[in-house]
């Protein structure tokens, strides 16, 4: 074998070493982003039966007793809490079906790359090299894909948190005619926790740095 033959030979292991990496690489942001999307799927369908079951409580709910041993009147149901709940609701509905429907991942090889690596005469290292050249691309834009949907993700499973957290202040509301100023505190501390501890502010600062770039 004649050194030109052992360079060769080298060049081809780097490259199926290259190649192989992308490959898992590529597989490994595609399950990232099936679990995302299915995440999304599921909390769109639990944001739909619980609309289902708002609307159908308020038309078939008979009224209950407040403060004072008064009835509860579907109006008092309609305080700012509830709203409130309710657009949040429909808030991460909306998101959830944003991120299920936004994704558009580069899974690898197309048809067309098939046809060009066997009608001409390449060598196997310049085959290598073309397809880690385009793994590289589609790494680049999985990543930037990824990058855009896991906020998304995020935000609508906070999206929902918040807004049963305005429905329950919002049942207080009716039903005690008052919500106390620490436990709206609590409420927002625990929200604020719970956005911190998701990780979508590091989330929205990747997205940007990638819009940036």
């Amino acid at each position: 074998m004649t050194s030109d033959d052992e360079d060769e030979s080298d060049d081809i292991d780097i490259l199926q070493i290259a190649h192989d990496e992308a490959h898992r690489t590529v597989d490994n942001q595609i399950q990232t982003l099936d679990d995302i999307d299915a995440k999304a799927a599921r909390i769109l369908r639990l944001n739909i039966v619980l609309l289902g079951v708002i609307l159908t409580g308020l038309s078939v709910a008979s009224p209950a007793q407040g403060a004072g041993n008064a009835p509860v009147v579907y109006a008092d149901f309609a305080n700012s809490y509830s709203i409130a709940g309710i657009c949040f609701l429909l808030l991460s509905t909306g998101v959830a079906a944003v991120t299920y429907t936004a994704s558009s991942l580069t899974a690898g090889v197309g048809p067309n790359d098939l046809v060009q690596m066997v009608e001409n005469d390449y060598t196997d290292t310049q085959n290598l090299e073309g397809l880690v050249s385009s793994y590289s691309n589609w790494v680049e834009y999985n990543y930037r894909v990824n990058a855009k949907n896991a906020p998304l993700g995020t935000l609508t499973l906070l999206l929902l948190i918040v807004a049963m957290a305005s429905l329950s202040l919002g049942v207080k509301q009716a039903l005690t005619g008052t919500v106390e100023s620490w436990l709206l505190g609590i409420m927002i501390l625990l929200l604020a926790a719970v956005v911190y501890l998701t990780g979508l502010i590091q989330q929205l600062q990747r997205w940007y740095r990638v819009r940036q770039e």
